[in-house]
């Protein structure tokens, strides 16, 4: 079977594919993964053919892009121009693309194939599915008509990736809903971690980030640097791919700070994760049963933060609400009270009980015996 991935040229938009992708390369399927040719490189890492398609991140405006369904329509009209014909030259039986690639559905239909969207965090709001609608209509357009398309879009099948700790069951856009594990993406061969975690001062780690989109958010990685410092743990930074670690001075010997570091490497080996509450490092941090201190930067974050809080798994601080006194306080109550982390343990055992990437690839390779909606 010929099995097309799309994604938009974002880390956290990648990497919760790479399980579902790499499990269709094990069972033998032909596969290919679309991207930007930002993010090619960071694909090919993992053995994938990449077609580098449409705009980079900062093409389409990066982290200041403004509103969100703007950015990823924007970007998905010079996308579809080079990947409707790569598609159709190749002919996939099975497209699947995140919740936020608006160029894949039309390609789907082209084609004819079966229709996947790929869940990021938690399941979209129905308030946003006109909005949705509209703009996959606008980017098919030269294609089909959006009425058609409009269609066709409820009948692909969603993958759900958030667990109901985090999310009550509700009714989204798409009418067949498969749940699927979210996992981190696994560390490529030639990953490593940019240092020995083994030789720094302390037992317990603490991994800060803002995550690879907002990383203009510098003040609040100082703050929270400030507060996290003198708690007797090792404080492990990552500020993103277009960071600057020497922007943060020089820092004492347990402070380690990287441009980017394998989530799948450092996060088993920490304590507690404090992070802009983006979907893949919140997931990452509670199958591993690890309790987190979010600050929310923008996107889907601040709904995350409010569930995480629900949950019992965490606290969050808001952009106002940052200083040095409040991190260095609720980080020493998430890392001494029991109750954060048998709450975040709590949905590590619900994220283990949902079916694993080769079990959903089997649920859609019988689906895919049967007729096209």
């Amino acid at each position: 079977m010929k099995i097309l991935f799309s994604s938009g040229p974002l880390y956290g938009h990648v990497n919760p594919m790479m399980s579902l992708a790499l499990a269709a390369r094990r069972a033998g399927h032909d596969v290919v993964f679309a991207t930007g040719r930002d993010l090619a490189a960071h694909v090919e890492r993992f053995g994938l053919t990449v077609w580098p398609v449409g705009l980079t991140h900062a093409e389409a405006g990066g982290s200041q892009h403004g509103a969100w369904l703007n950015y990823f329509a924007q970007a998905a009209v010079p996308r579809a121009a080079e990947l409707v014909p790569r598609a159709l030259a190749w002919r996939p039986d099975l497209v699947v693309h995140e919740e936020t690639e608006l160029a894949a559905p039309v390609v789907a239909a082209l084609c004819g194939a079966r229709h996947v969207v790929h869940g990021l965090g938690l399941v979209p709001s129905m308030k946003i599915w006109p909005a949705l609608v509209e703009a996959v209509g606008r980017v098919g357009a030269p294609w089909l008509p959006p009425a058609d398309l409009a269609g066709r879009l409820p009948q692909a099948t969603y993958l759900r990736l958030s667990p109901t700790a985090l999310q009550p069951e509700v009714a989204p856009f798409w009418r067949q809903v498969l749940p699927l594990r979210p996992v981190m993406a696994p560390p490529g061969a030639r990953d490593r971690l940019p240092f020995d975690l083994n030789v720094l001062p302390f037992e317990h780690s603490i991994h800060l980030t803002l995550g690879t989109v907002f990383t203009h958010g510098t003040a609040v990685l100082r703050e929270a640097l400030k507060g996290l410092r003198d708690l007797g743990c090792n404080v492990i930074v990552a500020v993103g791919p277009d960071g600057d670690p020497d922007a943060f001075g020089p820092q004492p010997l347990h402070v380690r700070i990287e441009r980017y570091v394998p989530h799948a490497l450092l996060l088993p080996r920490c304590r507690l994760v404090v992070s802009q509450g983006g979907a893949g490092v919140m997931f990452g941090a509670l199958s591993l049963g690890l309790p987190q201190l979010l600050l929310p930067q923008g996107a889907d974050q601040f709904a995350n933060a409010e569930a995480l809080v629900r949950s019992g798994a965490g606290e969050a601080l808001a952009n106002g609400e940052v200083s040095t006194a409040r991190i260095a306080a609720s980080a020493s109550r998430l890392l001494a009270d029991a109750r954060f982390t048998d709450a975040a343990r709590l949905v590590r055992r619900e994220l283990a009980a949902m079916p694993d990437a080769d079990a959903v690839l089997g649920e859609l390779t019988i689906m895919q015996e049967q007729p096209v909606p």
